[in-house]
């Protein structure tokens, strides 16, 4: 299969996949095991293999115990504790685990407090995702601009039609897009949170 299908095929998984809408999230609170089964069945596209799973009981037990995520309520895990969850998978992708405690801290102790208004962490979290919904789809015209441009320049030279240098450029070049926005959420991190402390 040539890369272009292949990333085609793997950004329309994305698209559908890629993400957890608040809608998913159960009715019921969920004990540990089942909260690890949820996220690992929800995030599936991002598993490596199938004996390293996306999420395991012992990071969410590291999570709580990091302040990333509020104890359990007798044991389960609520909508919000899953909503979190989702959100500290992507950052463990960007930040250093000492950057997302000091980005989950002003929440945490938000949720913890009994005497502050609290944040609707579910709102807040569905908000992030339909705005990252939207990003997604365009995601596909993006990637196939970026090959096209690949190839017009490689057409000037010897190697039009060569995969490896082709597939080089892409993954090179969404490399450096994704190194943009780590950058920016680093700086952000900087001044506004980790700065504090």
């Amino acid at each position: 299969m040539r890369y272009e299908e292949f990333i085609k095929t793997a950004v329309e998984q994305y698209v559908k996949n890629g993400s957890i809408s608040p809608r998913e999230f159960p009715d019921m609170d969920l004990y540990m095991d089942q909260a690890a089964l949820f996220m690992n069945k929800k995030l599936e596209i991002y598993q490596k293999s199938d004996k390293e799973p996306v999420m395991t009981k012992a990071m969410i037990s590291n999570y709580v115990k990091h302040d990333m995520l509020p104890k359990p309520v007798k044991k389960k895990y609520t909508k919000d504790h899953l909503a979190m969850l989702t959100l500290i998978f992507y950052l463990k992708g960007v930040l250093q685990v000492q950057d997302i405690e000091s980005l989950m801290k002003p929440l945490i102790d938000n949720y913890n407090s009994e005497f502050e208004e609290k944040h609707d962490f579910l709102k807040l979290y569905g908000g992030i995702e339909e705005l990252f919904s939207r990003q997604r789809k365009t995601i596909a015209g993006e990637v196939n601009q970026d090959i096209d441009s690949i190839k017009k320049f490689l057409g000037n030279y010897e190697n039009a039609d060569d995969d490896t240098a082709e597939l080089f450029m892409l993954i090179c070049l969404l490399s450096m897009k994704a190194d943009v926005q780590r950058f920016l959420v680093q700086k952000l991190l900087a001044e506004y949170f980790t700065s504090k402390e």
